[in-house]
Formats: structure tokens, C-alpha cells, sequence
């Protein structure tokens, strides 16, 4: 769960998601996934897959992760109907 254990235990921490987000995560050479269920602000249950493939970040951007978490994010804040 998202800021709560696992290998997102230290990810998307004091966000929307935090204790909300319950997914798995994945990655390989230029591969970064993350899959499972949020529950919107909206109280909309979504199953979602972010899946990044043969991505490399611009020199000097965040990790590759953030910007996945970043879209999780989005998810949990989301107050309409999706």
C-alpha cells in the first residue's frame, strides 16, 4: 500500500494515495509499471495499469518512478467521475 509498506512503503508519502493506493510494482531495463486499485476523492473505486516502456528520463529529471507515482496521484485526487 502506497507510504505504507512493500515497495511503495516510502512512495507517494503524505499525498492522497498514502494508504489509499493498493498496487504492484515492477520494473526492468526501460521498463516501469505500476498496476492495482485506488479509490477516488470522488469515492470512485478504479483498477489502473501504468505501464512506461523503453522510457528513459531527460538527464536531470526525477526518477522514472515519481513520474508514475505522480500519475497515481491524480487518481486518488480525482473528484469527479472518471
Amino acid at each position: 500500500m502506497a507510504g505504507v509498506d512493500g515497495t511503495l512503503a516510502h512512495r507517494m508519502n503524505d499525498t492522497a494515495a498514502a494508504g489509499n493506493v493498493q498496487a504492484k510494482t515492477g520494473s526492468m531495463s526501460f521498463v516501469n509499471v505500476l498496476a492495482g486499485y485506488v479509490t477516488t476523492k470522488s469515492g470512485q473505486k478504479l483498477a489502473f495499469a501504468i505501464v512506461l516502456n523503453n522510457y528513459r528520463a531527460p538527464a536531470g529529471a526525477s526518477p522514472v518512478s515519481a513520474e508514475v507515482d505522480a500519475l497515481a496521484v491524480m487518481l486518488a485526487e480525482a473528484s469527479d467521475r472518471l
